[in-house]
């Protein structure tokens, strides 16, 4: 059916829950890899080679490796200079104890006024790096600077893969930021950045591409995501100027989606290794981190009422009888019960089944309506009351009054019945119920994600 027209109330309310945390950070992630896409030139890799610091240092840096043990190491770097990688430059210029050992024992391979030139060159090396947008926002793994974390993901990886990234998150971004609030969002995407920076440095190596690109760090939005979600989601698809139609998958089915998109960032970027750690740790921390930070539930006051043990055994007996297809006397024992407690949730479900089974339709009307208009606030009772209403729909249709029907319209809600209480609150006219059960539906819709349901219903 065609959607209404927003109210200012709805307006409002939709901008305060608007994903403005993780549309910021989409910006701010967009425009990183813009002005930064790693793949052109960095001006400290293209200094080292031009300003006489490499002739003066690399081969001593490769020899110097081999004498402490770590020849592997110069043959990789050799190897990736070869295939014209020019970050093994970095393994040199961010050594800090290269340049400590240089420095005591320059004069044994240089002349003096080779060692001035290289001190003067090495102390320019800072500038240099600041100057450099990949080495200034991003990591190395021979020199992490923890405060770089936060940074790493606004520095290059592919373009479309970022976009992609971040594409196929927006669906998951008004539920989730509504659920969690902007500023457990914004913790869990520092948190992502620490993870998947963590992730990172395990597994790779000196003289590889400093970590960078925004595919890992968010998948600690994807790992929340999935872990405040129960064993099925429920996905939304747009219609423009219609409601959206919406399907339930298996929550386990949606990990493919970031699994697919660490995938393909393990494709493009080297060390893969390293990328698949940073992304799998930023997803495995999130969907832990989000049962910490998930908001806890309002307590309520629950009145604890001891069963009547006399009352126990004539609902056994009721049952029983029901078992026995003897429905007139499972009606006597449910009504001596209810005569007592009118109000008795297992009586009346046992006597609207007895009226059912009896063929008394005038009496399984007014037990009908009872039990719709029962409160049905305890663990169950709301998924119960929705299986007998489906009985009744079928076979007396869904018209009930309006002061039965909205207290039934809460009830499915609390059931997560919501196509079912949508429905029946579109065919109910005006009550003094209708404002509260309707505002209990849309809360629910918006929780679930589906706000353009949650508009639909009329104000």
């Amino acid at each position: 059916m065609p959607l209404p027209p927003r109210s200012k109330a709805d307006s409002i309310a939709m901008l305060a829950n608007a994903p403005w945390v993780v549309a910021a950070i989409v910006v701010a992630l967009l425009l990183g890899a813009l002005l930064n896409p790693a793949k052109t030139p960095q001006p400290a890799l293209g200094w080292y080679q031009h300003s006489g610091l490499q002739s003066l240092e690399w081969n001593n840096y490769l020899s110097w490796l081999r004498f402490n043990g770590q020849g592997k190491l110069a043959g990789q770097l050799e190897q990736q200079l070869a295939a014209g990688d020019v970050h093994a430059f970095s393994a040199a210029m961010l050594s800090p104890a290269f340049v400590t050992d240089s420095e005591q024992r320059a004069r044994d391979f240089w002349s003096p006024a080779q060692r001035d030139t290289w001190s003067a060159l090495r102390q320019q090396v800072p500038g240099q790096l600041a100057a450099s947008n990949l080495y200034r926002w991003g990591l190395a793994d021979s020199s992490p600077r923890p405060a770089r974390f936060f940074t790493a993901p606004f520095t290059g990886g592919p373009l479309w893969l970022t976009a992609l990234t971040l594409l196929a998150l927006m669906p998951l971004a008004s539920s989730l930021e509504r659920t969690l609030g902007h500023g457990r969002v914004l913790t869990l995407w520092l948190l992502g950045c620490l993870l998947a920076g963590a992730g990172y440095l395990m597994l790779a190596r000196a003289g590889q591409t400093p970590f960078h690109g925004a595919t890992p760090a968010l998948m600690v939005w994807y790992g929340a995501f999935l872990g405040l979600q129960g064993w099925r989601t429920r996905l939304s698809f747009p219609m423009p100027g219609r409601a959206w139609p919406t399907i339930a998958l298996p929550t386990a089915a949606l990990a493919i989606i970031p699994l697919a998109l660490l995938a393909l960032q393990a494709w493009q970027s080297q060390p893969a290794t390293a990328y698949l750690a940073a992304g799998m740790l930023a997803l495995g921390g999130g969907i832990l981190l989000v049962q910490i930070m998930r908001p806890a539930e309002p307590a309520q006051d629950i009145e604890i009422v001891m069963p009547d043990p006399q009352d126990q055994q004539i609902l056994q007996r009721g049952w029983e009888a029901l078992g026995s297809l003897q429905p007139a006397a499972a009606i006597d024992a449910f009504q001596q019960v209810i005569e007592r407690h009118p109000d008795h949730f297992d009586a009346l479900t046992g006597l609207f089944t007895a009226h059912r089974m009896g063929q008394h339709s005038n009496d399984w009307l007014h037990t009908a309506h009872r039990l719709f208009a029962h409160p049905a606030t305890e663990k169950g009772q709301p998924q119960q009351v929705a299986g007998h209403w489906q009985q009744f729909r079928q076979q007396q249709g869904p018209t009930l009054p309006a002061a039965i029907g909205w207290p039934l319209v809460t009830t499915l809600t609390r059931a997560g019945e919501f196509s079912q209480a949508e429905a029946l609150a579109a065919s109910l006219d005006h009550h003094d119920t209708r404002k509260s059960a309707l505002q209990a539906l849309r809360e629910a819709l918006l929780r679930e994600g589906l706000g353009h349901r949650a508009k639909a219903l009329e104000p």
